[in-house]
């Protein structure tokens, strides 16, 4: 007859190597998740220039409002799309900027327009919360995560869309530094 281990003690030996191997299978969860959460703050360094001279996407989105607006809608006009992170400081800081940049210079215009487009798809009380704490008052359009994506651009940029709707300008780095370019463009354009 040979060393029989009780019962008990083969339950507990199993129950111990069940809580290790689960144990190792959270840390590995774990490391995975500061991984990927590392690689996700990363700046974006992509090169977003290759949209010039193409088409511009359609889109229909909402306003704050619950107005649908399109891009088509606004034909024959020089449109300037402003992508913004509805709780970003940054974009919060340079609103006022492009009010005075982008926006008051033209007042009056009717082929021109500006539209805020919401890249972080907030629910509609915090865009109108940005909309409301930044004082912009041009049409501010609700989920435009993958109106950005279509455009191979991000939060806080901008881009400008000639009178046929051709992209001509597309910034690629933040909306303060490409507003002076912009606006250059948007003279241009709008001469013509």
């Amino acid at each position: 007859m040979g060393f029989r281990i009780p019962p008990e003690r083969e339950i507990m030996k199993q129950t111990s190597a069940i809580s290790k191997t689960k144990s190792i299978f959270q840390k590995m969860a774990l490391l995975l998740l500061i991984i990927l959460g590392f690689s996700a703050c990363q700046a974006v360094e992509e090169d977003y220039s290759g949209v010039i001279g193409i088409k511009a996407p359609a889109f229909t989105l909402f306003s704050t409002e619950g107005q649908q607006v399109r891009l088509f809608d606004y034909k024959d006009k020089v449109v300037v799309l402003y992508f913004f992170g509805n709780k970003s400081p940054e974009c919060k800081a340079t609103t006022p900027a492009l009010e005075d940049m982008l926006i008051t210079p033209y007042t009056g215009r009717q082929d021109y327009v500006v539209l805020a487009l919401d890249y972080w798809n907030g629910d509609p009380a915090a865009v109108k919360e940005f909309k409301d704490e930044t004082g912009i008052d041009i049409p501010t359009l609700l989920d435009a995560g993958n109106v950005g994506s279509n455009y191979k651009t991000f939060y806080n940029r901008i881009i400008v869309i000639d009178k046929d709707k051709n992209i001509v300008f597309s910034g690629a780095q933040e909306a303060s530094k490409d507003m002076a370019a912009a606006k250059a463009k948007i003279d241009n354009l709008l001469e013509n």
